[in-house]
């Protein structure tokens, strides 16, 4: 029975010397654990402290783009009229590509609709001019001396 109690023994103290060393392991694990989140949180409120002095820039940059005071600035009216100047080739380029595109499906353009409607109207004032005689003509012997307006055509 000694090898029993032997073994037993041996096994307790295993036991003990495994239990002895996961809490080292674990307290050591602890300790890091600790000190990463220590490094964390200097971290953390350093972005913080970074992020309210960026909203702080942020802001009285937006105080300035709204009381104008940016456009005085020369890079900035530099900017400015380097956006215009695309803006208006912009313009003209996709002017170009709607005409061609107009052309070559074969419709009306804008100013060609335009152009007919002003046309149509000068050539109906004309019509309206030529038969005002008639009508006036037709009106009264039509009608027996009643007060009736003419027909519009």
């Amino acid at each position: 029975m000694a090898t029993t109690t032997e073994k037993a023994d041996a096994k307790t103290g295993m036991t003990q010397n495994v239990e002895a060393y996961l809490k080292g392991r674990f307290s050591e694990a602890q300790k890091r654990f600790q000190g990463l989140e220590g490094e964390a949180n200097k971290a953390f409120r350093a972005l913080e402290t970074r992020s309210q002095v960026a909203a702080k820039e942020v802001q009285a940059l937006w105080t300035k783009v709204q009381a104008g005071e940016l456009r005085a600035d020369p890079r900035v009216q530099e900017l400015t009229k380097k956006v215009d100047e695309a803006g208006v080739e912009l313009r003209k380029r996709l002017d170009g590509l709607q005409t061609k595109v107009v052309e070559a499906v074969g419709v009306a353009s804008q100013s060609q609709v335009q152009q007919i409607t002003q046309e149509l109207g000068r050539l109906s004032k004309k019509l309206d001019v030529l038969l005002k005689p008639t009508r006036r003509a037709h009106a009264s012997t039509k009608n027996s001396g009643g007060a009736a307006s003419s027909p519009r055509a």
